[in-house]
């Protein structure tokens, strides 16, 4: 396992809408591995083993992160912001965060009017200040539409655990290509399609566009879950689900049982733990889109367990990606053209 292209990944900028750049680094890492990469016009980044195989199993982890968007430069050189996906206005104040204009990153520190201490902060209470005197000085390193991230890093902690921003779903990202990476040492023969999409965040669409393009016979979306291990947390909601008890399969009305039962063959055969989550109706990730692309796509959903998800600093377990990557590979090692899919086959 690659800690520095993992590194790279979490140390990147890529809030939903400004994930080119990170994508770039993607094709980069990824070209001495893959027999082709694709890109379309919404971002996406395709890289695929044996093109040319007929059975195609596709993997998704979105490759965009929440944050916020400079929405109006007040006149005192404050920056007032929008928000790109599910952030948490709560934890926003007090922080540092960087700017990504035009001329490269600008530094600031996130504040609210003291007013609203009483209150449930929204994202239209808070501010940015860069330092800048006025709206003229403002507007020379920031304009409106730049997006904005807690200016934190990854850090190990104790027992593996790593803490860092957007694990969502960077985490998952990293995942599934060196899934892809580890299946292709082992001289997997079918056709994967490893996608790091966009938008996920906020519109879908990425995962939707590579769903319509690929059009694969199983899709897997990997994503992050809630871990019910700290406080404010409640096993009763979903399952109990531990940092450091493995990659978690999701019985969802959504998710296929027989990928699922598959995917445990494998984990058993390769001694990998797991765990389990359950959920009807949708599922908040790209599975969402994608079992529902073309004619429809046979559909499961793997996640990384993970605490205090959609805050500037979340974490995980370096144990869970790990065992992550290891089931995929071995995933895609064992499916074929022969698998038989049909839920109405014993």
């Amino acid at each position: 396992m690659c800690n520095d292209f993992l590194y790279t990944l979490l140390d990147s900028m890529s809030v939903s809408g400004h994930e080119i750049g990170l994508q770039k680094k993607v094709i980069s890492e990824m070209e001495p591995y893959c027999h082709e990469i694709r890109t379309d016009y919404t971002g996406n980044v395709v890289s695929i083993l044996n093109p040319q195989a007929p059975f195609k199993v596709m993997l998704a982890a979105h490759i965009d992160e929440i944050g916020l968007i400079v929405t109006h430069i007040m006149e005192n050189g404050l920056l007032r912001v929008g928000k790109a996906g599910g952030v948490r206005p709560m934890t926003y104040p007090g922080h540092q965060v960087l700017i990504h204009g035009e001329n490269g990153p600008v530094c600031g520190t996130v504040i609210y009017d003291r007013e609203q201490e009483k209150k449930e902060l929204k994202v239209g209470d808070l501010y940015v200040d860069i330092g800048a005197k006025d709206a003229a000085d403002a507007r020379k390193y920031v304009q409106e539409g730049d997006p904005i991230h807690p200016n934190v890093h990854p850090q190990q902690m104790a027992n593996n655990l790593l803490s860092a921003r957007a694990v969502d779903d960077r985490g998952c990202a990293f995942i599934i290509l060196e899934a892809l990476k580890r299946a292709k040492e082992r001289g997997c023969g079918i056709g994967v399609y490893c996608v790091t999409t966009v938008g996920e965040e906020t519109t879908g669409r990425g995962a939707y566009w590579a769903g319509s393009s690929i059009r694969p016979d199983v899709a897997i979306t990997v994503d992050v879950t809630f871990a019910s291990d700290y406080p404010g947390t409640d096993p009763k909601d979903s399952g109990d689900v531990r940092l450091g008890g493995g990659p978690v399969l999701c019985n969802s009305s959504i998710g296929n049982r027989k990928i699922n039962a598959l995917l445990k063959d494998c984990a058993k055969k390769k001694h990998i733990p797991w765990q389990i989550e359950s959920y009807m109706g949708d599922t908040s990730t790209d599975a969402d889109c994608l079992h529902q692309t073309g004619s429809g796509v046979v559909t499961a959903l793997v996640s990384l367990p993970l605490r205090y998800m959609h805050c500037p600093s979340e974490v995980c377990s370096l144990d869970d990606i790990e065992n992550s990557i290891e089931l995929l590979a071995e995933f895609l090692c064992t499916i074929g053209p022969n698998t038989d899919l049909n839920p109405f086959h014993e």
